[in-house]
């Protein structure tokens, strides 16, 4: 498993590259319609300080962080990572003008050498 690797090279700065399949649910007055699309995107993960950023940059707040799974959160969106398997979830929600939009993502990382372009 490519979590394996992470393990060995503690303390350094990994990148993972995620795929993950992502529902959005927007509940209006009006009536509730629903998408999904596949999504990539990436993490860098640093053991040594405990930080992870999306590939833009953007700090996560990180809740939990230890050798079998990462919780953090950017915005209203909340992540899961099992780091023995590289199985991703995350899930957010946000009610703006009466209207309920609900975000549900589940997928795979994998250990890359540095985000694709």
């Amino acid at each position: 498993m490519a979590f394996a690797v992470l393990e060995e090279t503690a303390l350094a700065r990994s990148y993972l590259n995620c795929s993950a399949k992502k529902v959005v649910i927007v509940d209006a007055p009006k009536g509730a319609t629903s998408s999904s699309t596949e999504e990539n995107f990436g993490f860098w993960i640093d053991d040594a300080t405990k930080i992870v950023t999306l590939a833009d940059g953007k700090k996560l707040n990180v809740r939990r962080f230890d050798d079998r799974w990462i919780s953090a959160v950017s915005g209203d969106v909340s992540y899961e990572l099992d780091r023995q398997n590289g199985n991703l979830t995350y899930a957010g929600s946000a009610m703006k003008d009466g209207i309920a939009t609900t975000i549900i993502g589940a997928g795979q990382c994998t250990l890359a050498t540095s985000p694709a372009r």
